[in-house]
């Protein structure tokens, strides 16, 4: 049985994530009738009973909706866009780390080769590594000989500060989403860095 139909408007920031505001009315102890789900029509959506609910749990449920806020559940989806854009796009693909400076050799920033790096660093921290060294460029097309465990060090950490910077670039985008009141704000935020 539908009850009554809302629309967004109803909501305290004029949207809806229907599993959240499903848990929030099974959730709620003035409501005991039970509850079948969350009905979406464009803006518009009916909460669907078994039953009728009796008046006082109608009215519990008007007080509800009109608490429900949306906005954290699509904030968390612009979150996770983000992540993916940074990690499966962005390190994999674009960033890159160029050494020694001004070389023209660029290294990947992928996880896969942060992870190489890792374990390239632990093998030379057991005197497994004998230099010079050989590693290739990002394109295949060069190759740079590593002399010692200083320059070991000097090249994961050029590779680890092209990194960070991209993580904390993409930290300001999560942040200004977070602060977003509403999914235009939300999606004005996070716009600039997925269309990087």
């Amino acid at each position: 049985m539908s009850f009554p139909n809302y629309t967004t408007a109803d909501t305290s920031d004029g949207t809806l994530d229907p599993v959240s505001l499903g848990q929030q009315i099974v959730a709620d102890p003035l409501i005991t009738t039970d509850f079948e789900g969350v009905n979406t029509s464009g803006d518009n959506f009916t909460l669907l009973f078994v039953a009728t609910p009796s008046a006082a749990e109608q009215s519990q449920c008007d007080a509800v909706v009109a608490a429900h806020s949306g906005l954290p559940a699509y904030q968390d989806n612009l979150v996770a866009q983000i992540k993916n854009k940074r990690d499966d796009d962005r390190l994999e693909n674009d960033v890159l780390a160029e050494y020694p400076p001004s070389s023209g050799n660029y290294f990947s920033c992928s996880t896969k080769s942060q992870d190489n790096w890792s374990k390239l660093s632990s093998l030379d921290s057991r005197g497994l590594v004998t230099y010079p060294f050989e590693v290739t460029t990002n394109d295949e097309r060069g190759t740079y000989t590593i002399v010692d465990s200083a320059d070991l060090s000097a090249i994961m950490g050029t590779v680890s500060t092209a990194v960070f910077t991209e993580r904390a670039l993409a930290q300001t985008y999560i942040s200004a989403v977070l602060a977003a009141t509403d999914e235009t704000s939300a999606n004005l935020a996070a716009q600039p860095y997925l269309e990087l």
